[in-house]
């Protein structure tokens, strides 16, 4: 067993679909899907990360297929505890006389309850100091901003789990606004539309695919195909459909007005001193959806804001929780 006098310092980004952690004076190490797969009494852990999400929708009855976290926030404690412990050890396996620091990101809007079963969780699985920073804070480091300044960086946060958008000046939140319901939420559209409207029955996993490879706000790339399996509603054999980009269009349609809304609903909330800088700068876009085509440039139309991305924001948070555990005063300036 190896052993050492210090373990290393870590950041990790607990996501409700993917969990990242990044290993100080190293980087990102681990990318890996918030997935576990438990025996049928829900008391030993059989597989972990991207292993268990292969098992989705393959296990017999005996083996579930979990996710911990729900909305970005802890659902289940020991679950979180053996995931968050699991990744740990695989960055400093063995024993270590002294414990790592963490730092942590959290949903913008989570509550004391649950930052402090993330908390517990943490410490559990071998933690022994634990910074929390606000995932769309660190998404602002990880995309090269600068969120300790006086000046307001208007950010739309769209998860597989939640969507925020924040305002944020001064390392800290001005305004917020927060759904339950993001990149899941539309794999959920996705499973519905094809069984209203193809008489055909496909696993989030599919829904997932479909998401990624066809959707399309774009009104240009609406005849744009894609044959998709799964099982007919009425004969239960296995059957191939074909699609249209156009006609997965009312599974997004809805969720992007809502992040319009909210977009509008956080600058009635704010200072006119940072709403003029919203108007100069626009807004960023971060998190896994954020990439979904067409979805940037129809918020852009729908709030008349020019906005700015990252080449891959599902990554700007856990960029920006690995900055603030190799400078964490440059958080911790107004926090102290």
């Amino acid at each position: 067993m190896a052993f050492r006098f210090i373990a290393a310092d870590l950041a990790i980004d607990l996501g409700t679909s993917s969990t990242k952690v990044y290993k100080k004076g190293e980087g990102i190490l681990i990318n890996e899907p918030t997935v576990l797969v438990l025996n049928n009494k829900g008391t030993d852990v059989l597989a972990l990360g991207q292993e268990a999400k292969d098992m989705i929708g393959k296990t017999p009855d005996e083996i579930i297929v979990v996710k911990p976290l729900k909305n970005g926030v802890v659902s289940d404690f020991n679950l979180t505890e053996a995931m968050l412990n699991y990744f740990f050890k695989k960055i400093n396996p063995g024993f270590s006389v002294i414990q790592p620091k963490l730092v942590i990101c959290v949903p913008s809007a989570i509550t004391d309850i649950q930052a402090k079963a993330l908390e517990d969780a943490a410490l559990h699985a071998g933690c022994r100091d634990i910074i929390m920073v606000d995932q769309t804070l660190a998404a602002n480091y990880g995309m090269g901003l600068m969120p300790e300044d006086p000046r307001g960086i208007l950010t739309v946060n769209i998860g597989a789990g939640r969507s925020d958008v924040s305002l944020i000046s001064l390392n800290g939140v001005v305004a917020n606004k927060s759904i339950k319901h993001a990149g899941d939420y539309i794999d959920d559209n996705i499973v519905k539309f094809f069984k209203d409207n193809k008489n055909l029955e496909i696993g989030k996993k599919t829904a997932e695919t479909v998401k990624i490879k066809l959707m399309s706000l774009k009104i240009k790339n609406g005849d744009r195909t894609m044959m998709v399996e799964g099982r007919d509603v009425s004969s239960a054999k296995p059957e191939r459909v074909e699609v249209k980009s156009s006609e997965l269009v009312s599974c997004i349609l809805g969720f992007a007005d809502e992040i319009v809304d909210m977009i509008f609903m956080v600058l009635e909330k704010i200072p006119p001193e940072l709403s003029a800088d919203v108007k100069n700068d626009g807004f960023v876009l971060t998190g896994s959806m954020s990439k979904l085509d067409g979805l940037r440039e129809y918020i852009e139309k729908k709030s008349s804001l020019k906005s700015f991305i990252s080449e891959d924001p599902s990554l700007d948070a856990i960029k920006g929780a690995g900055m603030i555990l190799e400078n964490p005063d440059r958080f911790l300036k107004y926090h102290k």
